[in-house]
């Protein structure tokens, strides 16, 4: 196992999310940088969905009570082992009754540490996600606190580091037209793409909330209440859009201008409160390239750790 000294901000639980629940308003969950996790995940030749620790802010210090490999992939955060500095994105060793410290971020936001053989907490319906809102999954359905002692899977044969180079960032955001697009003015549509949006400090794995110029509606629309999932750019009564994440609600009734596409999502869960972002349209066919081209980065991935390891 290992154990918690310093539990740093809002450190929770998270494999991939939960699915199969919506319809009983069961929110999603698991990590808001999917991409981030599965490489950690890799690098400690664990399952894709396995569980790690998704980090958010300030300092993480782990007494561990095996001997472990661990990656650290995401937002760049200082680690240590004692007074040894590790690499960022690269899968070490530390050693029974070692503690590894972690400071950040540096740049990014998020961070997701793997642990060989991955946490293992209960399953609660399908995953082991944290879903706070709720008091579900993760480490008795809350974030991390001093004291807490994790559960680690079995041990993985590994021998050496290995590292992965990590995904650029940057503040373009891609995304498809929503389904009530048309219902806003051609002013607000133009200002929606056109324009770079701060993210602000309201924001949370819920959703992310931007502030930039209002954006209106042609008229006034009363909308059922309808499904939506992460990514969908809603707009509600203020003109602010918010871009829902992981843990938003399954149904709402604000109109969705747009949605952005599963390839580029990290990059919310990447941008800071203050940042800018745009979004960029594109097309159906255009998404559909960017999720194969991160298969591919995932192929060429396994094919070198395999190489090396």
């Amino acid at each position: 196992m290992i154990e918690v000294l310093t539990p740093g901000f809002h450190t929770t639980v998270q494999d991939l999310g939960r699915t199969g629940y919506r319809h009983i308003g069961v929110s999603v969950s698991g990590a808001l940088d999917r991409q981030a996790l599965m490489l950690a995940n890799r690098l400690v030749a664990n399952p894709d969905n396995a569980a790690g620790l998704e980090l958010t802010t300030g300092t993480l210090e782990l007494k561990f009570h095996r001997d472990a490999w661990f990656s650290l992939t995401g937002a760049h955060y200082e680690i240590k082992i004692g007074s040894r500095e590790i690499w960022h994105g690269w899968r070490s060793k530390i050693n029974a009754g070692e503690t590894l410290i972690l400071r950040g971020p540096k740049s990014g936001m998020r961070a997701y540490l793997a642990v060989d053989g991955g946490i293992d907490v209960p399953i609660s319906l399908g995953s082991r996600s944290t879903l706070t809102a709720a008091e579900l999954g993760g480490h008795q359905g809350r974030a991390l606190k001093v004291g807490d002692r994790i559960p680690l899977g079995d041990k993985r044969s590994l021998s050496k580091p290995i590292g992965a180079v990590q995904r650029g960032y940057s503040n373009e955001v891609r995304a498809l037209p929503g389904p009530e697009m048309a219902l806003f003015t051609q002013k607000s549509r133009k200002v929606f793409w056109s324009s770079q949006w701060q993210v602000s400090n309201d924001s949370n794995r819920m959703g992310a909330r931007l502030s930039g110029e209002a954006l209106g509606l042609e008229q006034e629309q009363s909308l059922n209440s309808h499904a939506v999932m992460p990514g969908t750019i809603q707009v509600p009564p203020s003109g602010q859009p918010i871009v829902l994440l992981a843990d938003a609600q399954t149904t709402g009734g604000y109109p969705k201008i747009a949605t952005v596409i599963e390839a580029d999502l990290w990059k919310l869960a990447q941008t800071r409160p203050g940042q800018k972002l745009q979004f960029i349209h594109v097309s159906p066919n255009q998404a559909e390239d960017a999720n194969y081209e991160w298969q591919q980065y995932f192929y060429r991935l396994q094919r070198a750790i395999d190489a090396n390891s």
